[in-house]
C-alpha cells in the first residue's frame, strides 16, 4: 500500500497554483446532476480508523475476491481463457527492470525495451505466418478496429464487411471507431454458425475496404479463411482481416497461410491471467506491403557504430508529435508489461509446447462436447468443426446452470443471451488444457442433473 497524504497547506498551495479557491470550484463547469451530493461510500470503512484497522478491513475485502480458476472448474471463454502460465513468466516479468506498462517516448535510449519489443514482434510474426508484426496495441478489440481503420486508409474506401460471427465486443469497438467517419458497416450473415465464401462474394462491391472474419469465431466454430479470402482477392481489391486466437495458431492454419492481408487478435492466452478483464494485449501483423500504414510502433534490428547488435524504432507513424495530422493511429501506449509476459511465455513453451497446448485444448473440448451432446435434452448448436469452444443447446436457461454450478465450484460457461450471441437456453463452453477429465465429468454431471 502506497502512503499518500497531503495537509491543508499543501492543498491550499495547489489550489493557488491552478488559480481556484476550492476543490469544488474545479467542477463548476459540470452540471449539478452530474456531481456527487453525498459523502463517498467507503464500503464499510469508517473515516479516521487506524492504519492496522484499515489494513485489516481491506484484507477482508480483498479476501472476498475469488479468482475464476482458484478451487473451481472454469469453463469460461468468450474471449478470455484460463490457460496454464509457466512459473517462469511471473518470475521474469516481475523483475523490476520489466515492471512498466509504458515505453519512454525517447525509446531509442532504452535498448532493453527495444529488444523486448523486437523479440515480441518476431514471435507474433512467426505465430501468425505474416511478414511483419508491431507493438503498442491495447487489446484484441481495439487491434481489430485499428486493422479496419488501416484498411480504409490503404484502400481509400469506406465500406466494411464484418462477419456476423465476430465477437460482439469487437463489433462494438469497431462501431465506436467508425461512428463519425462516414463508413458503411455491413454484416455478413452466418449460415450454421459460420460464413460462406458465397455470402462474401455476394456482398463485395467496388467500395469495399475490407472483410473481417474471426476464426475460431464467437461460437467457437472454425471458419474457412482460405476460401473466404480467396473470394475477396478474386473479386475485389479489398483487404482481408483475420481475427485470430494465438493458441489456435499452434494447431490450425495461420492467418498468413490462409491469405490474410492483416491479422489481429487478443494476446491474453499468451501468459496473461484473466484478471478481471484486463489489462490485456493487442496482437497485430500484416503483409510487408502494408508495413508503413501499420498503427503503433515497429522496432528493427541494426548495428551501432562499433558493429554491435542494436535496436531502434524503425517506424513510429502513429503519434501526433511525430506525424501530426498524417498519423496512422491515436494509439498511445504499448502494453509493454503484457507484451513482455507474452514474449516470455512464447519463449518458454516454444513452438512444440504451443502445439501441445493447442492439441490438448482441442481434444479435451471435443471429449466434453461428445459427453454433453449425449445427455438427454442437450445438443451442440452448430455442426461445424470447432477448436476449444462450443455452444450447447440446453433444456433449461443457461442462467440456471450457471447458478447451480456455483454451488458445486463449477463455472460451466457463459450465458449466450447475456453475451448477445444466442438464446437464453444456450451455453458457451470453453475447455482449455488446464481442465482435467474429472473436471469435465463434473460439468457433464451438473448438466445431467439439471436436464
Amino acid at each position: 500500500m502506497n502512503y499518500v497524504q497531503i495537509t491543508d497547506k499543501d492543498r491550499e498551495r495547489m489550489l493557488a497554483t491552478v488559480g481556484v479557491e476550492s476543490v469544488d470550484a474545479l467542477y463548476d463547469h459540470l452540471p449539478e446532476d452530474c456531481r456527487l451530493d453525498r459523502p463517498v461510500d467507503l464500503v464499510g470503512l469508517e473515516r479516521g480508523c487506524s492504519e492496522p484497522e484499515l489494513r485489516g478491513r481491506l484484507d477482508g475485502l480483498a479476501g472476498a475476491n475469488r479468482a475464476a480458476a482458484t478451487g473451481r472448474s472454469c469453463f469460461l471463454g468468450g474471449g478470455a481463457y484460463d490457460h496454464f502460465i509457466p512459473a517462469v513468466v511471473d518470475a521474469m516479468a516481475g523483475q523490476g527492470a520489466f515492471v512498466t506498462a509504458y515505453t519512454p517516448y525517447q525509446a531509442e535510449a532504452s535498448q532493453g525495451s527495444l529488444q523486448a519489443f523486437f523479440e515480441f514482434q518476431t514471435q507474433v510474426s512467426q505465430l501468425t505466418g505474416m511478414d511483419v508484426a508491431n507493438a503498442s496495441l491495447y487489446e484484441g478489440p481495439t487491434a481489430v478496429a485499428e486493422a479496419v481503420m488501416m484498411a480504409m486508409n490503404v484502400t481509400r474506401k469506406r465500406r466494411v464487411l464484418i462477419a456476423q460471427t465476430l465477437h460482439p465486443h469487437y463489433r462494438g469497438v469497431i462501431d465506436t471507431y467508425l461512428d463519425s467517419l462516414g463508413a458503411e458497416v455491413v454484416e455478413l450473415p452466418a449460415e450454421g454458425g459460420r460464413i460462406s465464401a458465397a455470402v462474401v462474394r455476394e456482398h463485395l462491391d467496388g467500395d469495399t475496404a475490407c472483410v473481417v472474419v474471426q476464426s475460431p469465431n464467437v461460437f467457437g466454430v472454425i471458419e474457412d479463411w482460405a476460401d473466404q479470402f480467396d473470394a475477396v482477392h478474386e473479386e475485389s481489391k479489398a483487404l482481408t482481416i483475420a481475427v485470430f486466437n494465438p493458441i489456435a495458431c499452434g494447431l490450425l492454419n495461420t492467418p498468413g497461410a490462409c491469405g490474410a492481408d492483416i491479422a489481429a487478435g487478443e494476446g491474453q492466452p499468451l501468459g496473461i491471467p484473466m484478471q478481471y478483464g484486463g489489462p490485456y494485449l493487442g496482437l497485430f501483423a500484416a503483409k510487408k506491403a502494408l508495413m508503413r500504414k501499420m498503427p503503433g510502433r515497429l522496432v528493427g534490428q541494426t548495428t551501432d557504430a562499433d558493429g554491435r547488435r542494436a535496436f531502434c524504432l524503425t517506424l513510429q507513424t502513429r503519434e501526433q508529435h511525430i506525424r501530426g495530422e498524417k498519423a496512422t493511429s491515436n494509439v498511445c501506449t504499448n502494453q509493454g508489461l503484457m507484451a513482455m509476459r507474452a514474449t516470455i511465455y512464447m519463449s518458454a513453451v516454444g513452438s512444440a509446447g504451443l502445439r501441445e497446448t493447442a492439441e490438448q485444448c482441442y481434444h479435451k473440448a471435443h471429449y466434453a462436447a461428445e459427453q454433453i451432446s449425449g445427455l438427454a435434452g442437450y445438443g451442440l448448436s452448430y455442426s461445424g468443426e470447432f477448436f476449444h469452444e462450443f455452444v450447447v443447446d440446453c433444456p433449461v436457461p443457461a442462467r440456471e446452470l450457471i447458478d447451480a454450478g456455483r454451488e458445486r465450484a463449477i463455472l460451466p460457461g457463459l450465458d449466450c443471451a447475456k453475451l448477445g450471441i444466442g438464446g437464453e437456453n444456450q451455453l458457451l463452453v470453453a475447455v482449455t488444457e488446464r481442465r482435467t477429465a474429472e473436471q469435465i465429468d463434473g460439468l457433464v454431471q451438473l448438466l445431467k442433473d439439471h436436464s
